[in-house]
């Protein structure tokens, strides 16, 4: 919702408790110098994670590059990538993207550049997308379970008056 609206938002920390916390806070501990940006979050962090990851510069989000999904890739995403495929939906330079896709087969994905590289991802996504919501019949899907698995908790006994367990 909020990306359709061109918001960035950050989820985790609208959690109720998190902003009755924020909404308590002496604004001199949430409004530091440029430098100190999050300070409150990095200091938590330490509690976690190494200085050097907690204190580090932000950096942007990439998406994957080529050589995630097209080194040694799955049947599937051969088969969206194949020139068949391509024409069928016919969104891309069926040549560009073969060109593209043997030079990360070979090794070579160095010479593609990071805008190309991106872009492979690209044109996947949006062949899977074809195959997915406009019947594309572009490849074989592996059949994959994504429902969440609920797991119970080990029961512990519970300690009553006088040391022994309950059940």
């Amino acid at each position: 919702m909020a990306m359709a609206n061109s918001v960035e938002t950050r989820y985790p920390f609208l959690d109720e408790n998190v902003i009755a916390l924020a909404a308590r806070m002496h604004p001199r501990w949430k409004l530091r110098p440029l430098l100190k940006d999050k300070y409150l979050l990095r200091q938590a962090a330490l509690r976690r994670l190494p200085r050097d990851v907690a204190w580090r510069p932000k950096n942007m989000f990439r998406a994957p590059t080529a050589e995630t999904f097209l080194v040694n890739p799955p049947d599937f995403v051969r088969d969206l990538l194949s020139a068949e495929s391509l024409k069928r939906t016919g969104y891309f330079d069926v040549a560009a993207v073969e060109r593209d896709r043997a030079l990360v087969a070979r090794g070579e994905g160095d010479k593609l550049g990071a805008f190309d590289s991106l872009g492979l991802g690209g044109v996947v996504a949006t062949q899977l997308w074809h195959h997915l919501y406009l019947g594309g019949d572009l490849c074989e899907l592996p059949n994959l379970d994504y429902a969440p698995k609920a797991v119970a908790p080990a029961r512990q006994p519970r300690a009553v008056a006088g040391g022994a367990a309950a059940p």
